[in-house]
């Protein structure tokens, strides 16, 4: 499970509106630093590494979009979640081809802005139902999967095998004890299915990453990290 608070930066010269949403982030226990620049925010970003930007797009010396498509450039993949009022279709078509991660729209509600960070906080493994090995997350609350900061679809009883790796990092298990595992969470499935579901997230997982699950030449089954 995690144990830091998420990091967010709000970028935003409206003093007003920022003292609110650092309020509001503040109580849900993530640390939150501002910006009222975006000179300013390469400068905190670059020397502080937050999580998630929030980010305005008409800032005193810069668009945001022009901050972001600069991170971009640099190959900074912090997730970006513009927070602005210009809300035409052509302004969020250039948020998203700066490399904004979402698009909030000012007016909004503070519970709306709480509930659009929390995927992002969930992706990266910050969140306290986070479960992280290597660049894997597994979201215990949701069941999603993530590795390198990439959706990885499974099934839930895919899901449930990769929780039992996870439950043993670097331990190998035999394909009896994994499903055995599952069978506890109230599911009994036979074994040339349950080699099949192996195989297929074992392929989801590893797929165009350093492979995290393995087996082994005895058909046992384990997680572990180049």
């Amino acid at each position: 499970m995690t144990s830091r608070p998420v990091r967010i930066l709000v970028v935003d010269e409206e003093e007003p509106l920022t003292d609110i949403v650092s309020m509001t982030l503040g109580l849900e226990g993530w640390d939150v630093a501002v910006a009222r620049d975006g000179a300013s925010a390469f400068d905190l970003i670059a020397s502080g590494a937050p999580d998630i930007v929030l980010m305005d797009v008409t800032l005193p010396d810069m668009r945001g979009t022009e901050v972001v498509a600069a991170l971009r450039a640099e190959g900074n993949a912090v997730p970006v979640v513009f927070l602005t009022g210009r809300a035409s279709l052509e302004d969020r078509m250039d948020g998203f081809a700066a490399g904004g991660d979402d698009y909030v729209t000012k007016p909004f509600s503070l519970d709306e802005l709480v509930d659009r960070l929390n995927p992002v906080v969930r992706r990266l493994g910050l969140a306290p139902s986070s479960r992280r090995y290597a660049d894997l997350v597994l979201d215990e609350v949701t069941a999603e999967v993530w590795r390198a900061d990439e959706r990885v679809v499974l099934t839930p009883m895919e899901v449930e095998m990769l929780r039992a790796l996870l439950d043993q990092p670097g331990t190998t298990l035999s394909l009896g004890q994994v499903l055995r595992a599952v069978m506890v969470r109230g599911v009994r499935i036979p074994r040339e299915i349950g080699v099949r579901m192996l195989e297929r997230m074992r392929s989801a997982v590893n797929a165009g990453q350093p492979p995290l699950v393995h087996v082994d030449a005895r058909d046992g089954w384990f997680l572990a990290a180049a």
